[in-house]
């Protein structure tokens, strides 16, 4: 009879099992690891890139914002020139400098900043990206400062500005303002002018008693006088305050993110 011997497997020591755990907990580990390192440049990247886009808007902001400061110092110049032309009593009102000064004492302008970059932060949930939290700080205190205080503003701004320009077409013809505009847009018209506006004065009379006259010419010159006051009061405090904001926002992103 035969014997057969069933053949044994050498059983594998516990440290074999050890390295192969070992092992695979690196691979995976190290996957990982890898994959976190890969967000992260991503992540790294986009915010970067963020701030490239949001340096480029506060720029194009600096540029718009400084226009527009200059635009009002030259409205207020035209604003003095009509309060300073209207002298009562009417006989001493130098209408022809009134009306000269009348289109860009009146006109408006309101700045508004570009929020590209800052809503797509806000609605990708990109601030969580922002690692440096005074970058992340001053960019929210810039669009809160633009969507609350400068808005508001701009409105208690605009009621002063109505109430002008209602007062204006009860004292001046809108005719002759018009025409005056039809050749010299915005800016104030020449002395020169001056003759060819006393013809067109003559011709677009306002209907006014000379009592209700003098009583018009008086709330139109102090509604001018408080649009001017609310001006300096106001709007000119938002418009430093935006600059201040702008400046030390362009300054932490390109000394952070080591942009010009």
């Amino acid at each position: 009879m035969e014997v057969h011997h069933h053949s044994h497997t050498a059983r594998k020591k516990w440290t074999h099992y050890f390295w192969e755990f070992l092992m695979l907990f690196l691979a995976v580990f190290c996957g990982f690891l890898a994959e976190n390192f890969r967000e992260h440049q991503v992540e790294h990247k986009r915010e970067k890139q963020y701030m490239v886009t949001l340096l480029e808007d506060l720029k194009a902001d600096t540029i718009l914002l400084n226009t527009t400061i200059k635009y009002w110092a030259a409205v207020n110049n035209s604003i003095d020139s009509v309060t300073d032309a209207i002298t009562l009593p009417m006989p001493e009102v130098d209408l022809r400098k009134a009306y000269r000064h009348m289109n860009e004492a009146l006109n408006y302008w309101s700045f508004s900043y570009n929020d590209r970059t800052i809503t797509q932060l806000k609605n990708s949930g990109g601030f969580r990206l922002i690692r440096n939290k005074t970058v992340a700080y001053k960019i929210i205190a810039y669009d809160q400062f633009n969507n609350d205080a400068v808005r508001n503003i701009a409105l208690q701004h605009n009621k002063f500005y109505e109430n002008a320009v209602a007062l204006r077409s009860r004292v001046f013809s809108e005719k002759v303002i018009t025409e005056i505009y039809k050749k010299y847009d915005l800016s104030p018209a020449p002395y020169a002018a001056n003759k060819w506006i006393d013809t067109l004065v003559e011709k677009n009379k306002v209907p006014l008693t000379a009592e209700n006259q003098t009583g018009l010419f008086f709330e139109f010159k102090n509604a001018l006088i408080a649009l001017r006051r609310d001006y300096e009061n106001n709007m000119n405090w938002g418009y430093s305050n935006l600059q201040k904001l702008i400046g030390e926002l362009i300054q932490v992103i390109q000394e952070n993110y080591h942009l010009k």
